[in-house]
């Protein structure tokens, strides 16, 4: 599947899979809450597919921005440390969260955003500074994401959340997700940190892991990981962060395919798709 629309579809797709499966929660009573949630998911998505696919004010950053006024590291330790910060206060203002599925959740939560902090440290090497304007707009996009997904996980499940546990297959599976996501994002991470000989900022193409068959297998580490954070969480709020998150990764990933093939001759060769393994 190499149509626009094809990242996308196989995204929403693996949700529409746990929900056959019976690994998405839903209220027995749809609040104003449930459809405020939804509108906010349709509205970014909406967002980001004009602003990432269209272009009509993408995000500035890496390849695809010039360079800015805020010190690389610091700028993206920001953009990562914000949301894990929300999330916490968000977490903490919710009375009685403090069930094993609670502590379950705001640690993976958490894992994921302190993972990205410790690369931001250890492991990306970086050719340009961030603009503030970056910083805002990303550290914004990501707290949102922890607002949601902190205030469904937490609050909107109310008690049936104590029993969201039960289900330890369903349990197991996301945490093997998550577990996946995360090392496949890392790993292609490091690859990408490592290409280039020492003091040089030229672009090189990626090559080792999947790069031999997708464009941005970092992006669907990330992905992954998302979803198997909301397999675990059985909640939907988890879900309506998910697929914004497909959108806007399968933009960026459509985009650094059509960069990568004006920059260098004969791309993209072997990895021809963008994203999923074998779909798209």
């Amino acid at each position: 599947i190499n149509a626009e629309y094809g990242g996308v579809g196989f995204g929403v797709l693996l949700s529409v899979l746990a929900y056959v499966q019976g690994w998405v929660w839903f209220p027995d009573q749809l609040t104003w809450e449930f459809y405020a949630l939804i509108g906010t998911c349709v509205v970014v998505c909406l967002a980001n597919y004009a602003n990432e696919y269209h272009q009509f004010y993408p995000l500035q950053y890496s390849k695809f921005a010039a360079d800015g006024g805020v010190p690389a590291r610091l700028g993206w330790f920001i953009m990562y440390f914000t949301p894990m910060l929300v999330y916490i206060i968000v977490w903490s203002c919710i009375p009685n969260a403090d069930s094993s599925y609670d502590y379950l959740v705001l640690a993976m939560y958490c894992a994921h955003f302190l993972k990205r902090c410790l690369e931001v440290i250890f492991v990306h090497k970086y050719s340009k500074d961030c603009l503030l304007q970056t910083v805002i707009e990303i550290a914004s996009f990501y707290s949102l994401g922890a607002v949601v997904t902190a205030y469904s996980c937490h609050s909107l499940a109310g008690e049936p959340r104590f029993s969201f546990l039960d289900d330890m297959f369903r349990v197991k599976v996301g945490l093997c997700i998550y577990g996946f996501g995360q090392l496949c994002n890392l790993l292609h991470h490091y690859i990408l940190a490592n290409l280039r000989e020492p003091g040089s900022f030229r672009y090189v193409v990626p090559s080792g892991g999947l790069f031999s068959m997708v464009v941005c297998p970092q992006y669907f580490g990330e992905l992954m990981s998302w979803l198997g954070f909301a397999i675990t969480s059985y909640q939907y709020g988890a879900y309506l962060s998910y697929i914004p998150m497909v959108v806007y990764l399968c933009a960026r990933a459509h985009h650094t395919y059509r960069w990568y093939a004006t920059k260098f001759d004969n791309y993209p060769g072997s990895g021809t798709l963008k994203l999923w393994p074998i779909i798209y």
